[in-house]
């Protein structure tokens, strides 16, 4: 692979972020989701600044058969992909169809709300989040892994309460 190599996820790539398998590498998966069809590996570097890292995590991610590299960037044929297991296909026959993201307003008020939080309660630990997550949001799954590991940092800091109280505004935002 080299730098202008762009990756898109496969069936069962998009299956993982849909059903969040238990065990899965917290690192891997961040960068599963940001792969989208359109960036770069220049522009993945910003997720893990390492580039040897970076192509070790994509390695990973292709020999797991969950992203492909696009016609004319390959360097990395791929062999057929694997079949989901009985157990992992009843999961994902199981999850609703992919809901779309709300509003640009609605998640500019989620935005909002994470930040206002993340300076407040966590001492902006949330701000590579916000901004290589977040700021370049494609999809509603990679919506619910910034909400659910916003939650996460508020909950491991002490501040269930305040998580509960701002999931509630971010959820009345999500309605809107």
């Amino acid at each position: 692979m080299n730098h202008n190599s762009i990756f898109s996820k496969t069936d069962a790539g998009l299956n993982e972020v849909k059903t969040r398998s238990p065990g899965f590498p917290i690192r891997l998966r961040q960068l599963l989701i940001m792969i989208d069809g359109q960036k770069r590996v220049e522009e993945l570097l910003a997720l893990q600044p390492d580039r040897n890292e970076l192509q070790k995590q994509l390695q990973q991610l292709m020999d797991l058969h969950l992203i492909l590299e696009h016609a004319g960037y390959a360097s990395h044929t791929p062999s057929a992909p694997i079949a989901p297991s009985p157990a992992t296909q009843s999961i994902a026959n199981a999850t609703p169809a992919s809901r779309t993201l709300p509003s640009a307003s609605a998640r500019l008020k989620i935005r909002r709300i994470i930040h206002m939080t993340d300076q407040a309660y966590l001492s902006n630990k949330l701000e590579f989040m916000l901004s290589d997550v977040f700021d370049a949001l494609s999809s509603y799954e990679e919506l619910q892994f910034c909400i659910e590991r916003w939650q996460k940092a508020l909950k491991e800091a002490g501040h269930s309460d305040m998580a509960d109280a701002y999931l509630y505004q971010v959820k009345a935002a999500m309605a809107s």
